[in-house]
């Protein structure tokens, strides 16, 4: 057992309970105000789009996201907002 700072702890990144994908624990772990960049490459689902995800992520815990698709097709930007 390791006692860890508050830096080192935020450091780590962690599963969320239940359903784990690389993309929910990035959406999750994010803090407001940051922004990433998800590729076509990395988002495969034919049948959902990312912004629907999104919002149905954003039902379940009570995060806010702002999900666009870029215009010269190089993904989507998702930045927390809340």
């Amino acid at each position: 057992m390791k006692k860890l700072t508050q830096e080192e702890a935020d450091a780590i990144k962690v599963l969320p309970h239940g359903k784990k994908t690389w993309l929910r624990t990035t959406l999750l772990s994010m803090r407001v105000g940051e922004i990433i960049l998800i590729e076509p490459k990395e988002w495969t689902w034919k049948n959902q789009p990312l912004s629907t995800y999104c919002r149905r992520l954003e039902k379940l815990s009570k995060v806010r996201f702002d999900c666009r698709e870029a215009i010269d097709g190089s993904g989507w930007v998702v930045r927390r907002v809340g």
